[in-house]
């Protein structure tokens, strides 16, 4: 009776989506996502502003379908992903890979690795793929890019329940 109490709570609050943040507390949380996606970019080598993709603001696992929040609550979803290169084609590929995941490993985050999947064809690429979560929650990622030497990294914020007005738009451009 106790597991079937705890498992409704537990199952509740999931489709709740988690603490509703402040707009400040939330447009912090954007700025970190970009800052760790940042961080990580500069550490392979690259010039974040160079080798940026794009952003993105929103998931289809980002929304209330159930009609669980309050009209002034907004969900969001802050991802930013980047395509640095690495010299000498695959083989620097997979020195990124090893030196990331030892520079993540050191700060203490759980790094987990599996095989590398094209971004494109969505075929396996013979290479890996880390992902880890730093310390103010942001997912972030190294995979395989959509040619040899590159690479795609994602900091990626999660689906975050705010209130507040939060301008994506402006951000998505920027």
């Amino acid at each position: 009776m106790v597991f079937l109490l705890v498992g409704s709570v537990t199952g509740c609050s999931a489709v709740a989506g988690g603490p509703i943040r402040s707009e400040a507390q939330f447009l912090e949380h954007v700025r970190d996502t970009q800052a760790a996606g940042e961080d990580t970019v500069l550490f392979l080598g690259s010039d974040p502003d160079s080798v940026i993709l794009g952003r993105s603001t929103d998931s289809a696992s980002c929304v209330d379908d159930l009609g669980v929040d309050r009209d002034d609550t907004r969900r969001d979803q802050p991802s930013v992903s980047w395509a640095p290169d690495f010299d000498n084609g695959a083989a620097g590929y997979r020195a990124a890979v090893a030196n990331l995941r030892r520079r993540w490993s050191e700060r203490g985050w759980k790094v987990t690795k599996e095989a590398g999947i094209d971004p494109v064809s969505g075929k396996a690429t013979g290479l890996p793929a880390i992902h880890t979560t730093d310390d103010h929650g942001v997912a972030l990622s190294l995979s395989p890019g959509r040619r040899a030497g590159e690479g795609l990294v994602v900091a990626d914020g999660g689906c975050v329940r705010h209130d507040g007005y939060w301008d994506a738009y402006a951000w998505s451009s920027s």
